[in-house]
């Protein structure tokens, strides 16, 4: 068999046509993987950059803490002791600041209820405080608010004039309600309670401003007390003397002494 013959007999092999919607198939994983790189692309390049923004944010001499004001009239808290505060929690940049950190360490001063704090753009932090109002002296050491708290105070930065009570530091409400329900029940027959406590039996016992001391026992005290409100009057006009003491723990009255010469102070 000669070339020709050879040359004419072998067949040539065409490319197999290609479904159009396989085609169209491929293309289409194609773009998506295509599409899901370039995200992945995108996505990594902003997180590269939001790390390096927060960064550049944070740093203390992109944005530094310019100033700090206090938005408060304050009477009791000392400016020593609001710098001793912050020592040390302001050298971060405007918004690296620990504002949570910040206001902890102001609610820990004396005196200090609460404590809210702000950042000022562009760099400036705002403080308020909201300062306890003292409504007596508690247990000799420490004061109670009118809210209801004790907290501490130095000695010398308390308003004269508190009333003095004492009892458990859990029972500091109930003092205080006793106290002003006591008070109130006084000042109608002229005295005002400068004392109240509570003893380890729950015994109240009341010093008056006069120096009269009231033992008002640990039951039925309402009753007990209206019952010398109302017969002190009397008893004041016969006797035309200061009272010392008096003792309403009977069950059905109570026992007054009187102050003379003899007798200066209650026992």
């Amino acid at each position: 068999m000669n070339r020709r013959s050879s040359q004419r007999g072998a067949r040539t092999r065409r490319p197999r046509a290609v479904d159009p919607g396989v085609r169209a198939a491929r293309w289409a994983a194609v773009r998506r993987w295509a599409a899901r790189s370039a995200l992945a692309t995108v996505v990594a390049a902003v997180l590269a950059g939001g790390v390096w923004g927060t960064a550049w944010l944070m740093a203390p001499d992109t944005f530094p803490l310019e100033s700090v004001y206090f938005d408060s009239r304050l009477e009791h808290v000392r400016e020593a002791d609001l710098r001793e505060a912050l020592d040390g929690r302001l050298e971060d940049g405007f918004w690296a600041l620990d504002l949570d950190a910040i206001r902890a360490s102001l609610e820990e001063l004396p005196w200090v209820e609460t404590a809210a704090v702000r950042r000022i753009w562009p760099g400036h932090l705002r403080v308020q405080i909201r300062e306890h109002e003292a409504a007596a002296v508690w247990n000799d050491s420490a004061l109670l608010s009118t809210a209801g708290e004790v907290f501490e105070a130095a000695p010398d930065s308390r308003p004269p004039g508190l009333p003095e009570l004492a009892g458990p530091d859990e029972r500091a409400d109930e003092v205080a309600e006793r106290f002003r329900e006591l008070a109130l029940a006084m000042e109608h027959i002229g005295f005002a309670v400068t004392g109240l406590s509570m003893d380890a039996r729950e015994s109240w016992t009341a010093e008056l401003d006069t120096g009269a001391r009231i033992r008002l026992g640990r039951e039925d005290i309402n009753a007990r007390l209206q019952r010398f409100v109302s017969a002190y009057p009397g008893l004041v006009r016969e006797q035309e003397r200061e009272l010392a003491r008096a003792d309403l723990r009977y069950p059905n009255g109570f026992s007054v002494r009187w102050r003379d010469d003899d007798n200066n102070a209650p026992n």
